[in-house]
């Protein structure tokens, strides 16, 4: 089993937890064959999620490695030929199998109620996010095969995911963003224009301009 993979549900409730457990009734119907469900208070949810995953994210000597893309819609056959590339990565690659494909998904119900103009945030239909995290034991991801081999399928798993999205092309959320993403890809088309222009007025000596910079100028 350790080899092959796995599939890891995290389900949040906030709530009561007679509610929660109504909730997600038809979950535990299908009877998994580990569960941990725990209350705990909001500045601990983090730390405690998914077993206590978020300890793990950045262990010593090993190289992390993230992809990611917007999800309008979270198709099964995807699903499905992602958990067949991630066996298959594992068998040749035993080495990285703490590599992961994490889906993201929140209630979207207050984010899309908000009129698109309202903010600068493009992508508020969107369900959730796909990260596909390549983990490998070396400490320098430069010239290493395996991480080179992770990151070449993590590419074709991002692009299958954007290509099945429900966007015309790959999006993603700004602060998930790798760096050779278009700009139109992170900020949106039909924003850059006026973020742009803001750019120019309050930020014309480009101050801001460590990580998905913004031009002066964008005309599409």
């Amino acid at each position: 089993m350790a080899l092959k993979a796995q599939i890891v549900a995290n389900w949040v409730y906030i709530g009561p937890r007679e509610e929660g457990l109504r909730v997600m009734a038809p979950l535990l119907a299908l009877n998994p064959p580990v569960t941990n469900i725990q209350v705990v208070p909001w500045n601990k949810l983090v730390p405690t999620a998914a077993g206590g995953a978020d300890a793990l994210t950045c262990p010593k000597n090993s190289s992390q490695n993230t992809w990611w893309a917007n999800l309008r819609s979270l198709p099964s056959s995807t699903f499905q030929a992602s958990f067949d590339e991630l066996n298959n990565f594992y068998k040749l690659y035993p080495e990285a199998r703490g590599t992961t494909i994490n889906a993201e998904t929140f209630p979207n119900q207050a984010m899309a109620a908000v009129p698109d103009d309202d903010s600068a945030y493009p992508w508020r239909d969107a369900l959730g996010h796909i990260q596909i995290g390549i983990s490998t034991e070396s400490g320098n991801a430069a010239g290493d095969p395996t991480a080179e081999a992770g990151n070449s399928l993590a590419r074709r798993l991002r692009d299958s995911w954007a290509a099945t999205s429900g966007y015309p092309e790959l999006s993603v959320y700004v602060n998930y963003a790798r760096g050779d993403e278009k700009l139109r890809q992170r900020y949106g088309s039909r924003k850059l224009p006026r973020l742009a222009a803001l750019k120019k007025k309050w930020d014309p000596r480009n101050v801001f301009a460590y990580n998905n910079v913004l031009p002066m100028e964008y005309r599409g």
